[in-house]
């Protein structure tokens, strides 16, 4: 027996999150780098999603939404956002949530001691603030902004 699920809009967003940060990378990315990635997501990943039935249409029409009209559909023009945003003022604090804080002599990814701050504050990484974001999203019906929702949707990026 052959049994066919799809994603919803928060299983999708989560999806794209983990491609976008399992992409093996020895460097910090340029913009160019953030673009090509959110290129390759929408180009690849989400046409591939349809045609593998795991995508419901509702799903992709939630994340065109959530994009500023003057994107224009095009999802890599808002990838740069969080990279600019975190030199603001009111958005430092966002500056470790670009990077895993894995030691020199780790071959291991571990959670609990590489997700954290310069000062070792937990969570304060990028898996800890696709969780936090994706979370924000998941609640998203029951009662936050739609200023809150666009920044989270836009920091997964």
């Amino acid at each position: 027996m052959v049994t066919s699920w799809r994603l919803s809009s928060f299983e999708f967003v989560l999806m794209v999150g983990l491609a976008l940060i399992l992409v093996p990378r020895t460097q910090g990315w340029s913009k160019e780098g953030h673009i090509l990635t959110c290129r390759i997501a929408q180009e690849m990943f989400i046409p591939l999603f349809f045609e593998l039935g795991l995508l419901e249409p509702e799903a992709a029409e939630a994340v065109e939404n959530l994009l500023p009209h003057y994107a224009n559909g095009d999802l890599s023009s808002l990838c740069v956002w969080p990279d600019q945003i975190r030199h603001w003022y009111r958005y430092r604090w966002t500056s470790s949530l670009h990077f895993i804080d894995t030691p020199d002599d780790a071959c291991t990814y571990e959670y609990s001691r590489d997700c954290h701050d310069p000062h070792g504050l937990k969570d304060m990484c990028i898996t800890g603030a696709i969780q936090n974001f994706t979370s924000q999203l998941s609640h998203y019906s029951e009662g936050t902004s739609d200023r809150r929702r666009k920044e989270a949707y836009c920091s997964l990026n």
